[in-house]
């Protein structure tokens, strides 16, 4: 059975590095495909040549996330530096 974020409270989350000059089109990216997930650039990349970007997904959605990045990898390099699943423990 298919496990929603609404039942469990779960989050995927990917730790991606990607060359600076490549970032934007990451970027660009997933904010095309409004809704998929939430992203944020680590502060600790921001001085190198390259940006750690951290993704979050419901975990209903964790394969699609996984697919979007695959494609994207045929196009750049695409480090996945960390994955993991974590439970939301934000109260809205």
């Amino acid at each position: 059975m298919l496990r929603t974020y609404s039942q469990t409270k779960e989050l995927f989350y990917l730790r991606l590095r990607v060359a600076k000059d490549d970032a934007y089109f990451i970027y660009f990216t997933f904010e095309a495909n409004e809704g998929l997930c939430y992203y944020s650039t680590a502060d600790d990349s921001l001085k190198g040549q390259f940006r750690d970007i951290e993704v979050r997904c419901p975990i209903e959605w964790k394969q699609d996330l996984l697919n979007l990045i695959q494609n994207l990898k045929t196009q750049m390099r695409i480090d996945i530096l960390d994955e993991n699943i974590f439970i939301d423990e934000k109260k809205l």
